[in-house]
């Protein structure tokens, strides 16, 4: 397993995670946390702040992607998320995601945050 990278090095190879401005702040054991600065960028409508649904939706997949990896571990190439769900309502958006994994295993996840500026 040396020289093998961990979770954090693959994320960092994500160029859109990057463009995005998505962190990966930990990834261990079938867990990942990861956080967004959101921007008035991310956004769908200047004018009300909302975030773009697209944005919370990415933020979870590849948070998700990064807790699979780190369940499977490092001998296998490559993780897939699938069956994502993006629930918009009022106040924060947020994202569940479930990562079935190559062990028939499951996890689940979320994310959630503040329109830019701090308001809810």
């Amino acid at each position: 397993m040396d020289g093998e990278p961990d979770p954090t090095e693959l994320f960092e190879r994500i160029p859109f995670a990057e463009d995005l401005g998505i962190e990966l702040t930990r990834a261990a054991d079938g867990h990942a946390e990861g956080r967004l600065e959101l921007a008035e960028r991310h956004t769908s409508n200047e004018r009300t702040g909302v975030v773009h649904g697209g944005v919370t939706y990415s933020l979870a997949d590849t948070v998700g992607g990064a807790a699979a990896y780190s369940a499977v571990g490092r001998s296998t190439p490559t993780v897939a998320t699938v069956d994502v769900t993006v629930t918009d309502g009022s106040g924060a958006p947020v994202a569940e995601c479930r990562g079935v994994y190559k062990t028939g295993g499951g996890d689940g996840g979320g994310a959630w945050g503040d329109r830019p500026g701090g308001s809810r």
